[in-house]
C-alpha cells in the first residue's frame, strides 16, 4: 500500500511539474539553398546561436534587422517640380508633365502593386497622357527614368469612374 501511495505521490507532483523550452511564435520563414549549403531562417524566432566570419555574422534564429526606405523617388526641388502626374487619383487618363527641355530623354513605366510592368513608352511631348481606363481600380506605380536611371517613382491610385 505504501508504493502505491509513494507511487501516486510521484505521478501527482510529476504531472504537476510544467516543463517548457522556448516558445516562438513565427511570422513568417523561408528554407534557402545554394551550392555552399542551406539556410532556414525565421521571423519572430528566439536566439539560440551566432556564426560569424570575415564577411559578417548571423544570428541563426533571431529576428535579423532590416531597413525599409522610401522608394517614390529623390527629394530634389527640381525634380519635384519639373516632374508631375495629374489628376491622382483618376479614373481614367493620367498625365504626365515634364518641365525639362530634353523632355524626350524620359521613359516611363507603369507597374501593378506586384510589380509586373503594365505599359512603358517614351516620353515625346512635355505633356503625355497615359490611359488608366482599362485597369482595375488599385494602387499602381508610374516609374520615370531618363537614359535608364530612375528619376522619380509616383504611386499613382487608379479609381473607378
Amino acid at each position: 500500500m505504501k508504493t502505491i501511495l509513494t507511487t501516486g505521490c510521484f505521478l501527482l507532483f510529476g504531472f504537476s511539474i510544467s516543463i517548457s523550452a522556448q516558445e516562438s511564435i513565427n511570422a513568417a520563414g523561408v528554407n534557402l539553398s545554394g551550392s555552399n549549403g542551406k539556410v532556414t531562417s525565421s521571423i519572430g524566432q528566439t536566439f539560440y546561436e551566432t556564426s560569424a566570419s570575415s564577411s559578417g555574422s548571423v544570428s541563426a534564429g533571431a529576428q535579423q534587422s532590416y531597413e525599409i526606405t522610401e522608394t517614390l523617388g529623390s527629394e530634389i526641388a527640381e525634380i519635384n517640380l519639373s516632374l508631375k502626374i495629374y489628376p491622382n487619383p483618376t479614373p481614367d487618363i493620367l498625365y504626365l508633365k515634364v518641365g525639362f527641355n530634353d523632355c524626350r530623354k524620359y521613359r516611363y513605366e507603369l507597374f501593378d502593386g506586384s510589380g509586373k510592368v503594365l505599359t512603358g513608352r517614351s516620353v515625346n511631348e512635355a505633356q503625355t497622357s497615359i490611359s488608366m481606363s482599362s485597369y482595375p481600380a488599385a494602387v499602381y506605380y508610374l516609374k520615370i527614368a531618363k537614359e535608364g536611371k530612375v528619376v522619380k517613382i509616383f504611386k499613382v491610385l487608379k479609381t473607378d469612374k
